[in-house]
């Protein structure tokens, strides 16, 4: 019976994460904004604490793929962020991947507090991770990247 109860409660725990990791209108964790100092004045490098995508409703002409915006709160020290994407489309279901380095040259708004990222994407079931990435040797947090999942229509 203990283990049923222990079960039950990783169980609630895995779901509720992923739900956070789903869901826009989370509320950010400061935590997350900044690098934070660790053990012997190293720093530790933190994502972002939300991800947002949003398919732009836009005129498209006849064979060219849907436009996503790609949204979150920019981390202070971070110099690029990896963004790498998975998904599939019917009737293949085959799994396709892409990802890309967004800097300041190329995000579509880079700001003290937000970057966002414009790409054309194909229609089908999405996920996707996000890293901010430190100079000089791109460090990052790849254990517990920033996630969102979406479809494209």
């Amino acid at each position: 019976m203990i283990w049923r109860g222990l079960v039950d409660v990783v169980l609630v725990a895995v779901f509720a994460t992923n739900v956070v990791g789903r869901n826009p209108g989370t509320p950010p964790r400061a935590a997350a904004q900044d690098t934070a100092p660790a053990a012997h004045g190293k720093v530790v490098p933190r994502n972002p604490s939300t991800l947002r995508a949003s398919q732009l409703l836009d005129r498209r002409v006849p064979g060219t793929l849907p436009r996503v915006r790609f949204e979150w709160d920019q981390v202070r020290g971070a110099t690029q962020y990896l963004l790498s994407g998975r998904w599939t489309t019917t009737p293949s279901w085959a799994v396709q991947s892409r990802e890309y380095r967004v800097t300041a040259s190329v995000a579509t708004s880079w700001e003290v507090g937000h970057v966002s990222f414009d790409v054309s994407l194909p229609e089908g079931s999405h996920s996707w991770r996000l890293v901010a990435l430190f100079s000089p040797r791109d460090i990052g947090d790849f254990e517990r990247p920033t996630t969102v999942s979406f479809d494209v229509r």
